[in-house]
């Protein structure tokens, strides 16, 4: 494969993954608690390159980086900005008012956080995310007019039946999708979060972070961009056949 192709098809890579990626943020723009995923690439080291794996052996691959200037690597990242509030009526719901702060929740696979503060009564009465995760502390519902209040208080009939547990991430970016609106710590990331203070509004979620109109000229332009590579990739293999089909005892 020539440069011109290689340089091509590495960038149409980048812009169809691109488009995965915004299109799973358009797909959650009323997803309570969603946080937007950026897709972030950068020129691939040449250490990190087939050819430097391989150049031991062929001394000819050595020069790979050369050809292929454009090959990048791409990861994306979690846009941990807070999103619009909506009041919404419902006394189970709550919205954290402090960026970088979490809903501890409980699963199979250990703790997990999130910001998505729509909670309901799941089975047994007990305290749950949209999802059906039990929250931190197992909180049980055991009486009418439940209701959560500003420090994280759960009442019912008059009682109190818990407190919700809210910790806080100095660097969320320790933290890894585990689902739609929770989070993992990454495996080897340090720093653990601070357990605080609940400051709340009650009545309220906090919506998704997308911006619909700026995805959608994001969306423009990735596939615009991703359509121009195709083109360019094919145009170039449409050469390379020509010109085979020109040397002498071909074609």
């Amino acid at each position: 494969m020539d440069r011109g192709t290689y340089a091509a098809a590495s960038a149409g890579m980048v812009k169809f993954r691109e488009l995965e990626v915004i299109n799973h943020n358009l797909a959650n723009t009323n997803t309570v608690g969603y946080k937007r995923q950026i897709l972030v690439s950068e020129k691939e080291p040449f250490e990190d390159t087939l050819a430097s794996k391989i150049a031991a052996g062929d001394p000819f691959a050595k020069g790979d980086h050369e050809r292929v200037p454009t090959m990048v690597s791409v990861e994306t990242v979690t846009d941990f900005s807070q999103g619009p509030l909506k009041q919404t009526g419902n006394p189970l719901d709550v919205a954290l008012r402090n960026e970088n702060e979490f809903f501890v929740v409980n699963t199979p696979d250990g703790p997990q956080y999130t910001r998505a503060g729509n909670f309901t009564v799941g089975n047994e009465g007990l305290l749950v995310t949209s999802d059906g995760m039990p929250l931190a502390g197992e909180i049980i519902i055991n009486g009418p007019d439940a209701r959560i209040g500003p420090d994280g208080t759960v009442t019912a009939g008059g009682q109190t039946v818990g407190k919700l547990q809210v910790v806080k991430f100095e660097d969320p970016s320790v933290l890894e999708p585990a689902g739609a609106t929770r989070f993992k710590i990454k495996d080897g990331a340090e720093g653990a979060p601070e357990q605080v203070q609940p400051e709340l509004e009650p009545f309220t979620v906090e919506m998704s972070n997308v911006s619909v109109i700026s995805a959608v000229v994001q969306l423009i332009a990735a596939n615009r961009g991703f359509e121009a590579y195709t083109k360019t990739a094919k145009a170039i293999d449409e050469m390379n056949q020509s010109g085979i089909q020109r040397i002498p005892g071909r074609g």
